[in-house]
């Protein structure tokens, strides 16, 4: 990947929203690093985050990279913990109050490696202290803690994942061919024929989902067609309030039968269909 650190200023002013608002937020990549970060994602503390609370992390076949911010002795916030999320197979369920402020950096599937600097299956369902990722981690987390403002803070993130990036190790064509090829399909394809199709061996496909990915292209494709069920979920709840007609999804999705779905579902999400939507 061809970065250059220096036009990070420009870069972050026009694409980082000016101001940072309360709750869950998802900010679009730079141009340079689209092809690496799926999103810039900011969490600011408010009532919604607070008590007695559920807050259910579901699979999405990505890794991130996440930092915490509490206030210190004079009111500043600083960084609290750091830590490399590993791809996921089954949900994250946290209770209780959340830190003042998050930010995570979400990368594409397929970039574990790229992000993390560690075979991805080495991290699956696993997290990493952000010391084990960084070449000088207390310079990285020292001088977040200087910063003023929330908006400065998300700036500098996306100037250090620039950074991060400029030495990252290669994608193989293969991965990356796959990745689409399952994501475009919402999971629904034959991941038998895969390998053969992008012209590589069954052997070698997984033994590079297991660097690059962290997971097997068939859970990969388990995890994306749950992700397209509650997506097509979400769009129907906007669409008109009445029950969601989960038997069609899953026809729609190509599931062979509901109870494969159901199984599917609760694997990925801890909560049956219905559950979800009740």
């Amino acid at each position: 990947m061809n970065v250059d650190p220096g036009d990070g200023g420009v870069l972050e002013k026009r694409n980082i929203a000016p101001r940072i608002p309360a709750g869950y937020c998802e900010h679009a990549p730079p141009p340079d690093l689209a092809g690496h970060v799926l999103c810039f994602w900011t969490r600011v503390a408010d009532a919604s985050t607070q008590g007695d609370r559920i807050h259910r992390i579901l699979p999405d076949g990505c890794v991130d990279i996440v930092l915490e911010f509490g206030a210190a002795s004079a009111g500043v916030l600083q960084v609290t913990n750091a830590i490399g999320v590993g791809t996921m197979t089954r949900p994250l369920v946290i209770s209780g109050d959340m830190p003042d402020y998050y930010i995570g950096v979400r990368f594409r599937p397929g970039h574990a490696l790229s992000a993390l600097g560690v075979p991805a299956a080495e991290l699956t369902d696993e997290n990493i202290e952000y010391a084990s990722i960084s070449r000088e981690p207390s310079a990285d987390l020292d001088a977040l803690s200087r910063l003023a403002s929330n908006e400065e803070r998300l700036a500098a993130v996306v100037a250090l994942v620039r950074r991060r990036l400029i030495d990252a190790a290669h994608v193989p064509l293969s991965v990356r061919a796959a990745v689409q090829r399952i994501t475009v399909a919402n999971g629904n394809l034959r991941v038998a024929s895969l390998a053969d199709d992008i012209g590589i061996t069954r052997q070698q496909l997984a033994r590079q989902f297991g660097t690059h990915v962290g997971i097997t292209p068939k859970t990969f494709a388990r995890v994306m067609r749950a992700q397209a069920a509650l997506a097509r979920a979400d769009a129907a709840r906007a669409a008109y309030p009445r029950d969601i007609d989960w038997s069609a999804i899953a026809l729609d999705l190509g599931y062979y039968d509901q109870p494969h779905f159901i199984d599917d579902f609760k694997a990925l999400t801890g909560m049956t269909p219905s559950k979800w939507s009740g």
